[in-house]
């Protein structure tokens, strides 16, 4: 398999800009709230566990308004009451989003792309059992960067993005085709070898559906592959005996799911594919501590945090699923 990274998360995001932003997501979703900081009906409904369906759940812990739930069932978390259909994505249609994409996730675009994407590239690549060049659709495709490190080794990639600016920037930037709108209720004349989501499902109300209309849309020994928070890491432990908002990994408002390692194997056994491969990736301590200290010290953490990728106890689960 290939090597894990050793990621420094101030290298990726500055401390100053993991801040600002949640300070601005915070000031954001405020209108959500009541001055009492209660949910207001309008936002917020109760539902069911979003992942397995049950109604029987536990307050695991409580930030910035949000309650997060664990499922009795499925040990996954979420928010509970949920956020009304809609609601996130007047995010993502009012330019809010945008500025997320601006202050964190282009900063590190360098890394993203040159480190990351290269990575999740090669681990692809390992599965495949094709001769020509393999079909891969990525939801949530945002800025593209992905998608052209497929397209310069050969792949045919397309993408999937709700923002109308993201389709027009991919397809301005690196040519790529990229389908603006609901993944789930777009229609495609074709099928995949790959269909990958990074860091999508915990911002969807339905991802159940999802991954059922993705693995329709693969064709015979193809491979969804997503990313996801895990409701099992170390951070979310930490979370249920210490009460602080972290800048990242919740994000309230924005990651609504947390995948437990059972539900994953459910998923697996609900739709028939088979789990090839399952890996965490996390930044886990940096989070927690959020300071930067000089590097040997600054070493040993992220020693620490590859141990804990090591156990699965990082935040982020990388799933790989056969058809």
């Amino acid at each position: 398999m290939i090597e894990k990274i050793k990621l420094d998360l101030f290298k990726l995001k500055s401390k100053k800009d993991l801040e600002s932003i949640y300070h601005f997501f915070k000031k954001s979703t405020s209108k959500w709230f009541n001055n009492n900081q209660s949910p207001k009906d309008e936002f917020f409904y109760i539902r069911k566990c979003p992942l397995c369906n049950s109604d029987t759940s536990k307050e695991a812990f409580k930030i910035d308004g949000f309650s997060y739930h664990e499922c009795s069932y499925c040990n996954s978390l979420y928010t509970k009451p949920h956020l009304r259909d809609g609601v996130l994505d007047a995010l993502y249609s009012d330019g809010t989003y945008q500025v997320y994409q601006d202050n964190l996730v282009k900063k590190g675009k360098e890394i993203r792309k040159g480190v990351l994407e290269e990575r999740k590239f090669f681990q692809i690549k390992k599965f495949i059992n094709k001769n020509s060049d393999p079909a891969l659709l990525d939801i949530g495709c945002g800025s593209g960067t992905f998608l052209d490190v497929c397209k310069q080794n050969g792949w045919n990639v397309e993408g999937v993005d709700p923002s109308p600016t993201v389709s027009q920037t991919v397809l301005e930037n690196y040519n790529i085709k990229v389908h603006q709108g609901d993944f789930n209720k777009i229609k495609f004349n074709k099928t995949f070898d790959i269909i990958t989501l990074w860091g999508v499902l915990e911002h969807i109300s339905d991802p159940i559906a999802t991954i059922k209309k993705a693995k329709e849309l693969l064709n015979n020994d193809g491979m969804v592959i997503f990313e996801v928070p895990s409701a099992d890491c170390f951070i979310s432990e930490y979370l249920k005996k210490n009460n602080f908002s972290p800048t990242r990994y919740i994000e309230s408002g924005r990651h609504n799911i947390f995948f437990s390692k059972k539900v994953i194997s459910q998923f697996a056994e609900k739709f028939n594919l088979k789990i090839e491969y399952l890996e965490t990736n996390g930044l886990d301590i940096q989070t927690i501590l959020l300071e930067e200290f000089e590097n040997e010290t600054t070493d040993k953490i992220i020693n620490i945090q590859d141990t804990l990728n090591d156990l699965l106890l990082g935040d982020h689960y990388r799933v790989f699923m056969r058809k």
